[in-house]
């Protein structure tokens, strides 16, 4: 960004009166949260609507003469906040004083860029209403355990995963980065979970969180309530119905990557797709909702996830991998059906796009390539959630999720067929 490519003598009047209109709509939005707080609270402030929405008219004008009249102008408007600070002694805070030093620059970013200035204004705008409910959440609504279990995720995504070597160990399997990758979304998928208990109600926090933890990982999600139930902390129906409502991501998934690649097999699968979405919500539906009701018990320091059981899934899922990889190996290349067939045991969207792209719904093969990949990845999570969850939870998984799938898998038929 050029700093000295704009200046009063290079715009016209039409332009300075549209960026001093922005400067100003987006000082007294700012003030006018910080007038309404300061009236609300019954406390003195250095700066109220008017301050404010001067503070970024002097920011846009300042500007406006050149790069080195705003940094002047900054100083100055430091050195005012530094006065306020030093002087007032009710307001012990600094919340204001640096709100008026940002406005003074949100003014000036008019000049180059008026939606990102309005954006900014808002942005800061909510920041100072929300002062009570960020307090609360920090200071009541987070637990010490959940704490720390965010802050040692956030380190697994912000340190630990770019410093991890993305260099598979084993042909194209056993990568450190995909298995930290792996650990990680399965600890997000919990959290996201434990998180949306805390906010909702037990059953409809199981349905919302389980739907969007499918589009991170439906298997990891299948394999994380089986966890739940094998360990005690959760019953087999309802869980297992959360863990169909997963499927359903799964399989707008697989519509939205299939009609990156082509829409003639989009329109061949959509119909067959949708209808068995629907059956599979109304049946996990009926799951969770069977379910006797509960009262929600959260402990009074409970952690967001289980890193022990994160780490189980990972290990089975890459072990399941780096199997598939081996028996490719040995059997070398058998053809279209036999690929789709085992790299549909472990993800079943890049099976899919494979076959996609090598072929068209016309084509035999290619058809039954698809059809097979479907049925592999049903078998495949079936015995997921058997391995995972223990008997119960199979017996009320596994027969919607095969049940789903024929009526998928024989409507695509159907189709062909005609």
């Amino acid at each position: 960004m050029d700093f000295n490519a704009i200046s009063i003598n290079s715009l016209a009047l039409s332009d300075v009166l549209i960026t001093l209109a922005s400067a100003l709509g987006c000082g007294l939005l700012i003030g006018l949260e910080r007038e309404r707080s300061k009236q609300r609270e019954n406390q003195q402030s250095f700066a109220g609507l008017r301050s404010f929405a001067i503070c970024a008219l002097i920011g846009a004008i300042c500007f406006l003469f050149g790069f080195s009249i705003g940094i002047v102008g900054a100083l100055i408007i430091g050195g005012i906040v530094i006065f306020s600070m030093k002087n007032q002694t009710e307001d012990l805070g600094s919340t204001t004083e640096l709100a008026f030093v940002m406005t003074y620059f949100i003014g000036a970013m008019c000049l180059w860029n008026t939606s990102l200035a309005a954006g900014l204004a808002v942005l800061l705008t909510i920041i100072l209403m929300t002062k009570h409910s960020m307090h609360s959440i920090a200071g009541k609504w987070i637990t010490e355990a959940e704490f720390k279990d965010g802050i040692f995720l956030l380190a697994l995504i912000l340190i630990a995963l770019p410093l991890t070597p993305n260099t598979p160990l084993w042909g194209a399997v056993l990568n450190p980065y995909i298995i930290l990758k792996l650990v990680t979304l399965i600890l997000a998928v919990q959290a996201l979970a434990h998180i949306a208990k805390r906010l909702l109600s037990t059953k409809n926090a199981m349905i919302l969180s389980a739907i969007a933890s499918g589009f991170v990982s439906s298997t990891a999600t299948v394999a994380s309530l089986g966890m739940e139930v094998r360990a005690g902390r959760a019953l087999a129906k309802p869980n297992a119905g959360a863990a169909l409502m997963s499927c359903i991501a799964t399989l707008l998934q697989l519509l939205i990557i299939v009609a990156g690649v082509s829409m003639l097999w989009l329109k061949t699968i959509l119909l067959p797709t949708l209808v068995a979405s629907v059956l599979l919500g109304i049946c996990a539906y009926m799951l969770v909702r069977s379910a006797p009701a509960q009262e929600q018990h959260q402990p009074n320091d409970s952690r967001m996830f289980s890193l022990k059981e994160a780490g189980i899934i990972a290990l089975t899922l890459t072990l399941i991998q780096a199997v598939v990889y081996g028996l490719n190996l040995w059997l070398g290349d058998a053809g279209l059906i036999a690929g789709t067939l085992l790299a549909s045991l472990f993800e079943i969207h890049a099976a899919m796009a494979t076959v996609v792209m090598q072929g068209t719904p016309a084509d035999t093969a290619a058809m039954s390539a698809f059809i097979l990949g479907l049925a592999a990845h049903a078998v495949a999570k079936s015995v997921n959630a058997a391995l995972t969850g223990g008997q119960q939870y199979f017996i009320a998984f596994a027969p919607i999720q095969i049940l789903h799938m024929v009526v998928l898998i024989g409507l695509l038929y159907w189709s062909f067929s005609l």
